[in-house]
């Protein structure tokens, strides 16, 4: 990118018809350090002497660790066709695409879980060569509109112990580390992965 020249962002509501180009989006991402899951527990006491009465009874805790190789993500191993896409862009209530220059450069999926009033995102993607834009924090903006105009309280979503850089994204971003599943994926290239749930409860003051 030559200094001097100005990138233009703008975002609109997501259509079907975006699918082609959201699909040919580079999203994989390549990490030298995931989290690794530690587990505590002690609910069954055999020797209930020999554990301090203030000690966590069972405890989740995410080691940072380096990995000696790099670690790359392909996520079309999951959704490796363009009718995918669509399929996806069809059962969603609503969601934006963000663009650069006049090109697609992510998008963001949502759906409203009613029961529970908050916004799931079901697809956070921007391209590699576009993240340097701020194309995610827009979009996670968005997310954030979006949710308060349904009166909801909180935006969520899924993503992975070994998906660092995403866990970090969102950590800037304002989303904590809500819970943690370590059988959530079937069996298949997922299973030995980490659910990560995070989320952000929402102020309604859109003065902030």
């Amino acid at each position: 990118m030559n200094e001097g020249i100005t990138t233009h962002i703008e975002v609109r509501a997501v259509h079907v018809n975006d699918a082609p180009a959201l699909y040919e989006l580079d999203y994989n991402f390549e990490t030298d350090r995931i989290y690794t899951l530690r587990v505590e527990n002690h609910l069954i006491r055999e020797n209930t002497d020999a554990i301090p009465n203030d000690h966590a009874a069972f405890a989740f805790e995410l080691v940072e660790t380096p990995l000696d190789l790099p670690l790359y993500k392909n996520f079309r191993e999951y959704e490796n066709t363009l009718a995918d896409v669509e399929t996806k862009l069809r059962n969603v209530e609503g969601g934006y695409v963000a663009l650069v220059d006049g090109v697609v450069a992510g998008g963001i999926l949502l759906n409203v879980e009613e029961w529970r009033s908050v916004v799931r995102i079901q697809d956070l993607i921007v391209d590699r060569q576009s993240r340097r834009y701020g194309v995610g924090s827009l979009l996670l903006r968005c997310a954030s509109d979006w949710a308060r105009e349904r009166d909801c309280w909180a935006i969520v979503l899924e993503t992975q112990n070994t998906n660092y850089p995403a866990i970090q994204f969102y950590l800037r971003n304002g989303l904590e580390v809500w819970s943690i599943n370590q059988h959530f994926y079937p069996p298949g290239p997922q299973a030995h992965e980490i659910a990560v749930f995070m989320g952000q409860r929402l102020s309604h003051d859109t003065s902030e």
